[in-house]
């Protein structure tokens, strides 16, 4: 089994913990050679084709040495269009089926992919009315959250909110203004409200007084997540990889979910509107310990999204495809 690419590190937590399990499980995560520049003289331009086909040759190889093949992302497709060709399942990670699908422009080749998959997954529960759109026997896998990684929570002394998404559309942008907004307004310059320079929101989140930070790599990252007494998720209902990360640490999360995405005890404090989650944090950092104890984040992390869980549903999708008839 050979993972293509990637999409918030998915790819590189199943093949870890797949080869632990001892399935033959690699991954190939290295992009083509960008062809947007062509200017430059000769020498540029052998150098370009040298990058050029060492990808290919590289990207060919390990193809041969698979039974199949797993693609990370529906706007990554094109590595299995052209020779050599083996079976291959398309895995939808969120824009690419939630906006690029429905882009004329790019729907063509989205198609192609879930029509001449063996299987279509998809990562998150909102992306199920999208995926069926394309391939009606879609199925959901959870994105599997590497535990291992996490490091332990660790609240800064100064009371602090961080909002752990880019300020985007694909996140709730607008709303996730109007949270701060209202948060900023409740809690006072006693309490420090933190988020990304991310987005094209960014700038009106800095404006309301959220301070921001740059992008950082992924441990600096999970340490600040780790710095905070409440994480306010995306406003887009769902739990992706940060709201994820964050329960698994174990900080107290606040966040607006969609009706029916996670049936059973809610990882996370949830409220329908800016007045609501406000109340929530308020809540938290009150107690920020009791509120960590009572939602058991990482409990629910484990139990819902453990790699070892996640690896072996997928490890029987893989064999009950592999034994399928050829229909060659």
């Amino acid at each position: 089994m050979l993972h293509l690419y990637d999409a918030a590190d998915v790819g590189a937590t199943l093949v870890k913990y797949g080869r632990r399990a001892g399935l033959p499980w690699r991954q190939f995560d290295r992009t083509p050679p960008s062809d947007a520049a062509t200017a430059g003289g000769p020498a540029e331009r052998a150098r370009r084709l040298l990058a050029t086909i060492t990808w290919q040759a590289g990207r060919a190889a390990r193809i041969l040495r698979s039974d199949l093949l797993h693609v990370h992302s529906g706007s990554r497709i094109g590595i299995v269009r052209s020779r050599p060709h083996r079976p291959f399942l398309l895995h939808l990670h969120g824009t690419d089926i939630r906006t690029q699908f429905y882009d004329p422009a790019r729907r063509p080749a989205l198609q192609w992919g879930a029509d001449n998959a063996a299987a279509v997954l998809y990562s998150t529960p909102d992306l199920a009315e999208h995926a069926a759109a394309a391939r009606p026997d879609a199925i959901y896998l959870p994105n599997p959250l590497d535990i291992e990684e996490l490091p332990r929570w660790a609240p800064a002394h100064r009371p602090r909110v961080v909002f752990s998404s880019r300020w985007e559309d694909s996140k709730g942008g607008r709303a996730q203004l109007a949270v701060a907004r209202s948060l900023l307004a409740a809690v006072g310059p006693d309490v420090e409200v933190q988020g990304l320079d991310w987005g094209a929101a960014a700038p009106e989140a800095a404006d309301l007084g959220v301070r921001l930070l740059p992008k950082m790599p992924k441990p600096a990252y999970l340490r600040w997540l780790a710095s905070a007494q409440c994480v306010v998720g995306q406003s887009a209902g769902i739990l992706a990889m940060s709201e994820l990360q964050a329960v698994g640490i174990g900080v107290p999360v606040v966040m607006q979910l969609g009706a029916g995405y996670y049936p059973g005890p809610s990882p996370v404090l949830a409220g329908s509107n800016p007045a609501e989650l406000t109340d929530q944090v308020r809540t938290v950092l009150e107690d920020p310990q009791l509120a960590s104890q009572r939602l058991d984040g990482p409990g629910w992390a484990r139990e819902n999204h453990g790699p070892q869980r996640i690896v072996r549903q997928l490890a029987e999708l893989y064999a009950g495809l592999c034994r399928r008839p050829s229909s060659g």
